[in-house]
């Protein structure tokens, strides 16, 4: 007798997941999917389109298979990074615990805010909803805390399943009473992911990094020569007085090795290369794309990249290499008539140098009186990394350098312009 041996083999599911494109970046949202239920994908197809903290992004496959389930929407807001948002080769009890999983929470851990909706319905399943007149509901719990905090229920538009009221509604109430001043007529805008991200991590660096400021006064009638020379030769370069300032202040970071450093779970990080970020205002909010080595590079070049990469991130088309890290930020406000401010620290950089509008002042040179263009810098620092005399030098020569730019420019692999 011959024994037939017979193998069968099972695919196994794969979770396509919600990925990490920043350090950051903690949710994303859904804005598309390129594929549906029952398409046959392999590596490389485009799946969908994610929007994170800063930009637009596609998700592209890395598996191949059938695609057996799309877990949300397109629309789908604040998804957790690394949670499941469609299974290849699924079965039924893979999306059975991918369900009980998504029932009562997002996927991932709870936020403060899921933790109070989650503490409601329990409340409500176990008491059973009150109904105190024929329009009005809340939670047993939402009345506990209005009658002990003598709050008017009735004042208070639910935001729970039809309109019930629930604590978070109570404690909304509560922001806006103790804002006497706060007006009676307004609108409640959702953030968008750039805002939030920006919102969580200013306060948490402004909190935890303690900043000192340098401020210091530089003469820059040269430098607006210089910005003159360049562009008549060429008028198609169109250089900005921005971007000689990214290029004197990599020159000044490269002259201090010690200050391109960050502060890093207790230790300190020194980095080999300059890559300056440059704050980017945008309607959504602000991002920080980076000119990687810019020490090495010339002003045309610096100019030309700066440029492409204002353009991208007004477009959301920056890839996440293009602004994530940096060295050092500049951040200017010139264009604004600022004549000079403060900037929080573009956390786990150790300095951000904030740049004013170029003022003509009045100034003594040899018993006589002159007008002089003045530019105002101030340097934002990290104390845990640098010590004030360090972060002095740093700005000192940032100064020296665009008081007499010709020799940033004699440096540069663009002189054959002039």
């Amino acid at each position: 007798m011959v024994l037939k041996r017979f193998v069968i083999y099972k695919t196994m599911s794969i979770d396509i997941l919600m990925p990490a494109l920043s350090p950051t970046m903690k949710e994303g949202n859904l804005t598309k999917w390129h594929v549906k239920i029952g398409d046959q994908i392999k590596a490389g197809d485009l799946i969908a389109e994610i929007e994170t903290d800063k930009a637009t992004m596609e998700i592209e496959a890395v598996d191949e298979g059938k695609i057996t389930d799309l877990l949300f929407k397109a629309g789908d807001e604040g998804i957790p990074v690394n949670s499941a948002i469609a299974i290849l080769n699924g079965d039924s009890k893979k999306k059975l615990e991918i369900k009980n999983l998504t029932k009562n929470e997002k996927v991932g851990s709870l936020s403060k805010e899921s933790e109070t909706l989650n503490l409601s319905k329990k409340i409500e399943k176990k008491d059973k909803v009150i109904k105190k007149d024929k329009n009005l509901f809340a939670s047993p719990y939402a009345r506990k805390i209005a009658k002990e905090k003598n709050i008017d229920l009735k004042s208070i538009i639910g935001s729970g399943p039809n309109e019930r009221i629930i604590k978070r509604d109570l404690e909304l109430n509560k922001n806006l009473q103790t804002n006497k001043n706060f007006s009676d007529n307004y609108t409640v805008i959702e953030p968008s992911s750039i805002r939030k991200i920006i919102a969580e991590k200013t306060i948490k660096t402004k909190n935890e990094v303690p900043h000192f400021y340098l401020r210091i006064d530089s003469e820059v009638d040269k430098l607006l020569k210089l910005r003159t020379l360049i562009n008549n030769q060429n008028p198609k370069l169109k250089i900005s007085i921005n971007d000689i300032l990214v290029k004197a202040l990599a020159s000044a970071q490269f002259i201090n090795p010690d200050t391109n450093a960050s502060w890093v779970e207790g230790k300190i990080y020194k980095y080999s290369s300059i890559d300056v970020s440059i704050a980017v205002a945008l309607n959504e909010g602000l991002v920080t794309p980076i000119i990687k080595n810019a020490n090495t590079k010339g002003i045309i070049q610096i100019s030309k990249e700066i440029k492409n990469l204002i353009l991208k991130a007004k477009n959301g088309t920056l890839s996440p290499e293009e602004y994530n890290g940096g060295t050092i930020s500049i951040s200017n406000l010139g264009m604004y008539g600022i004549k000079e401010f403060s900037a929080i620290i573009n956390s786990p950089q150790s300095s951000i140098l904030a740049v004013g509008s170029i003022q003509k002042v009045p100034r003594e040179k040899n018993n006589e009186v002159k007008f002089v263009n003045l530019l105002t810098s101030t340097l934002s620092a990290d104390h845990r990394v640098l010590d004030g005399s360090v972060a002095a030098k740093l700005l000192k020569d940032f100064n020296d350098i665009i008081e007499n730019p010709f020799q940033l420019w004699l440096q540069s692999n663009d002189m054959e312009v002039l």
